[in-house]
């Protein structure tokens, strides 16, 4: 009987699998998704199909959820894998509950050294807030201000738990630590106070298009688009995130002077309200929520309630008038 010998795949054809085989574009996948392991085994296969399956990897995987991740992928790029110097797109998350740990803040800042020329895409869930200026004795937080100054490339940020808070005074006066990135184009921060010098940071930046503001303190207090249209004349999307019961409503905005701020209505506001269940924390739910949409990629396409400039009331005409037209 005669045996059949195995017939191999042509190597565009196993390429093929692989390009198929890839998310959308803005996708960030976890370690244990099954497009990942499926990257990872192709890096095995021949000399070809590592170097796109390597490619994709630095696209759609690199998944940063602990201590133990971060530290393994600077031990590699020095010298092993200096092609990941070249990740285009990372979620960050090496803390637990505090960021009072040197090393890690260390870490963290040697990674964006070696990334900073091609990082186009951030997602960060670390705890900021954790230690306020004043009681940083191990200068965390002046370690990771100069780590993330050096992502000046950046074009799309998320911060899941706080405003990427990074003073070194806690009194404020600082502009808003993103304005450091002149190519930031996307941008989503979670309870930023929505105070004048906000909005001035806000409109100085010459290429955002889109901000995401979870649960933003001050809304009710000043008129948006007066603020932003100080600075600036740029169109921009605006979307404010809340659990629907604390969402704010057409009455809560100061709109009174919207149509001599924005007449051709460049500035599109929006709310997009999140669904609370009996149990659930307001803030773990709002985190979550943006951090998965930030994660699947369909953050930036989030559409909410458009909130509309004031109705116009035409004066009507004087009894005069009417009786005039009526008689001629």
């Amino acid at each position: 009987m005669e045996t059949l010998k195995p017939m191999h795949l042509p190597l565009e054809l196993v390429l093929n699998v692989i390009i198929c085989s890839l998310p959308k574009p803005n996708v960030l996948l976890r370690p244990a998704h099954p497009i990942t392991q499926l990257l990872l085994q192709f890096t095995l296969v021949c000399h070809e199909t590592r170097r796109v399956a390597n490619r994709a990897l630095r696209e759609h995987c690199v998944y940063l959820s602990s201590e133990a991740r971060l530290c393994s992928l600077l031990l590699v790029i020095p010298s092993a894998r200096p092609d990941l110097r070249q990740i285009t797109a990372l979620f960050l998350a090496p803390f637990n509950e505090t960021i009072d740990d040197q090393p890690i803040a260390t870490w963290i800042r040697e990674l964006f050294n070696y990334t900073c020329t091609t990082l186009r895409r951030l997602i960060i869930d670390i705890p900021l807030r954790s230690v306020y200026p004043e009681r940083d004795h191990l200068g965390v937080r002046n370690i990771l201000r100069e780590g993330f100054q050096r992502l000046e490339h950046l074009e799309e940020f998320v911060s899941v738990r706080d405003e990427l808070f990074l003073d070194l005074n806690w009194h404020g006066g600082e502009p808003a630590f993103w304005t450091n990135w002149p190519k930031l184009r996307r941008l989503a921060i979670y309870n930023p106070a929505s105070h004048p010098s906000f909005w001035r940071d806000v409109g100085k930046m010459p290429n955002l298009e889109t901000l995401v503001m979870t649960r933003a303190d001050g809304l009710r207090d000043y008129d948006i688009k007066t603020q932003y249209f100080r600075h600036c004349n740029k169109s921009l999307k605006v979307l404010l995130v809340e659990i629907d019961s604390q969402q704010m409503r057409f009455g809560n905005f100061r709109r009174e002077k919207w149509d001599n701020a924005d007449p051709k209505k460049r500035m599109t506001i929006m709310t997009y309200s999140i669904p609370l269940f009996m149990d659930d924390d307001p803030i773990d739910v709002c985190q979550d929520y943006v951090r998965i949409g930030a994660e699947h990629g369909t953050l930036w396409n989030w559409e909410g309630e458009i909130i509309q400039h004031p109705p116009r009331f035409t004066q009507p005409p004087r009894l005069s008038e009417a009786i005039s037209f009526f008689t001629q």
